[in-house]
């Protein structure tokens, strides 16, 4: 009976357990730390000495003694230059993801067929225009620049801008058959991005996109989506059959703290408190605080808009459009 009761399984864990907690006891008392003498005594079979009243265990929280070393360590990081070691950080970032970029950027022009970048000229599409001025590729990848006609004067005023600092020509599509905004709300009317959406974003955005695309026989778009844009974009690749997305793994942050480290040319409007431009319409501007937190940059995009179906709108329209009509 004995010998079957010590081969036990569960008492030879019990045994087991006991043994590791004596250890872990001694080993306790041995570097200094406080162990309670009833734990000690029930682990270790140790019996139990009367105690003094000076000696008896405190019911007050026990402190962990630290050893001077450790103590020194935490000093020690106290001094560290913490501040510089993040801009290191970030320096080091910014030169990973931007021989990241110029390196796609050069493959998309040396192996994709007439490729084109689209922009918006928001804070990505500038980071990506500079590099690829940057990469002396601006005679290999043409730039498309869509004018909705609902746009901010100073997207206008800027669009001309950033072609005298790169020295290019952008090629700058319209609505098909309006030869000014004047004559689109005469044939349209000026409500109607609300009164249907989806024939708006046809019409403005989606039309011109394909037509400018077509023409230019391009077989790579070039954009500026992120990962960080929100859930819809969530799962970007940078290569995505005939479309590229350079910047899919950057933030919102990256973008900006490479504009500041390059002194990239950037939307006048971005330092009023928009953090994205689109049609005056539908944007507005959003608290600075909340820019670099998940897809708040385009927080203040699609206002009051919403989709047939009664859903919020999130996208502008170019980046849904079916296969079949693309082809």
């Amino acid at each position: 009976r004995n010998r079957k009761q010590i081969l036990d399984p569960k008492t030879m864990q019990i045994k087991a357990l006991l043994a590791v907690a004596a250890a872990a006891c001694l080993a306790g008392s041995a570097h200094g730390f406080h162990v309670p003498l009833t734990l000690r005594a029930a682990f270790t079979a140790q019996p139990l000495a009367p105690l003094a009243p000076s000696t008896r265990p405190s019911l007050a929280p026990h402190r962990v003694r630290l050893s001077p070393t450790t103590s020194l360590s935490m000093a020690a990081t106290k001094n560290l230059p913490m501040e510089q070691l993040n801009k290191d950080h970030v320096k080091e970032r910014l030169a990973y993801l931007e021989k990241q970029l110029l390196a796609d950027l050069t493959t998309a022009a040396e192996q994709a067929v007439n490729p084109v970048f689209t922009t918006a000229l928001i804070a990505g599409d500038d980071v990506i225009l500079h590099a690829i001025h940057k990469a002396g590729l601006l005679d290999k990848i043409k730039v498309l620049f869509i004018d909705t006609y609902h746009l901010f004067p100073e997207t206008l005023e800027f669009m001309d801008k950033v072609e005298k600092h790169y020295g290019f020509k952008a090629l700058r599509y319209a609505p098909k058959d309006c030869k000014d905004p004047e004559e689109f709300e005469e044939k349209y009317g000026d409500d109607l991005f609300l009164e249907n959406v989806e024939e708006y974003d046809k019409l403005a955005k989606v039309e011109p996109l394909l037509r400018g695309l077509k023409e230019n026989k391009t077989k790579l778009w070039i954009n500026g989506r992120r990962r960080d844009h929100g859930f819809e974009r969530a799962a970007l690749q940078v290569w995505e059959d005939d479309k590229m997305n350079p910047l899919a793994y950057w933030t919102f942050e990256d973008c900006w703290n490479y504009i500041r480290a390059n002194d990239v040319p950037y939307h006048p409007l971005h330092d009023d408190g928009y953090p994205s431009l689109g049609d005056m319409h539908s944007t507005l501007r959003v608290d600075k605080e909340k820019w670099f937190q998940y897809g708040m940059e385009r927080a203040g995009r699609f206002q009051n808009m919403q989709n047939s179906d009664g859903s919020a709108k999130t996208e502008c329209g170019i980046h849904t459009i079916p296969k079949d009509d693309e082809e």
